[in-house]
């Protein structure tokens, strides 16, 4: 880490209503360089939850609410009331961050983000989309299936993150599921 992004950590951030904004103009260039949130000119940047608790788990990221600042543990039970998958969507998140992908928001249909390989955000479009699970939470093939045909329709390989009880995650490949003439391209 150089010296000027030693001065930049912790990252300030203030939260207002669902919406996490960094106004620093050094800290949403870097955070923007990096595949984090989303960016709306030279001084703001809007962080998704689950990247303001990943880069609060890293002590990248200060987040404040009414000028008082919120542990890790405090944003996290809000979020929860806003979002009954967000320690999913973090773990998942985390885990793929940690291996070197660049992770964003998904394309919908539950999908919950699309990523992209290591140094390709940015110059490649999302090589992948990834659906999160729950082990042992029943899943209907019906609903599966319509999302590796939409995963399909975009030309992205769905990848099936399942996280266990002890937080561990498995993940698993589909390309191969659609049958019929969708696979034969007419």
């Amino acid at each position: 880490m150089s010296m000027e992004e030693k001065e930049l950590f912790p990252i300030q951030a203030e939260r207002s209503r669902d919406e996490i904004c960094v106004t620093d103009r050094d800290a949403v260039e870097w955070l923007d360089s990096r595949g984090y949130g989303f960016r709306f000119g030279d001084n703001l940047l809007v962080l998704r939850p689950f990247e303001a608790l990943y880069l609060m788990s890293q002590d990248k990221l200060a987040l404040y609410q009414k000028h008082r600042q919120l542990s890790f543990h405090e944003y996290l039970r809000l979020s929860e009331k806003e979002d009954v998958d967000i320690w999913l969507k973090y773990l998942i998140y985390k885990d793929l961050r940690d291996k070197g992908y660049v992770v964003k928001d998904g394309y919908g249909f539950g999908i919950d983000f699309k990523v992209y390989e290591a140094g390709e955000y940015g110059s490649k479009p999302a090589k992948y989309l990834v659906y999160g699970v729950v082990e042992g939470v029943p899943l209907p093939v019906t609903k599966l299936y319509n999302i590796l045909k939409h995963a399909y329709s975009l030309r992205k390989t769905l990848i099936i993150a399942t996280v266990d009880r002890r937080s561990e995650i498995v993940y698993y490949m589909l390309s191969s599921l659609l049958m019929g003439k969708e696979t034969r391209g007419e």
